[in-house]
């Protein structure tokens, strides 16, 4: 399984942008999308931008990750409290 995760382009030297994964940045390649200005969303797979989201799309992206990390963070939790009894 493949997973892209969204990321907001915070600055664009060339064909490279720097993205911003909640606090976390790194280099994405514009090679496969279009021109792009800084605040725009992508979603990230491999150091590619492979497709530019609507505000929308990323808000509805950032949520379910949001919920996602939750969900394990909470399972872990759980497996150390099983561990330690």
């Amino acid at each position: 399984m493949c997973i892209a995760a969204p990321a907001q382009i915070v600055s664009i030297t060339d064909k490279v942008a720097t993205v911003d994964f909640g606090g976390v940045r790194q280099q994405a390649k514009l090679d496969l999308v279009g021109d792009l200005e800084v605040g725009r969303y992508v979603l990230v797979h491999s150091g590619y931008a492979i497709e530019v989201l609507t505000d929308t799309e990323a808000k509805e992206s950032l949520e379910a990750w949001d919920e996602l990390l939750k969900v394990l963070d909470e399972e872990d939790k759980e497996a150390e409290l099983k561990s330690s009894v």
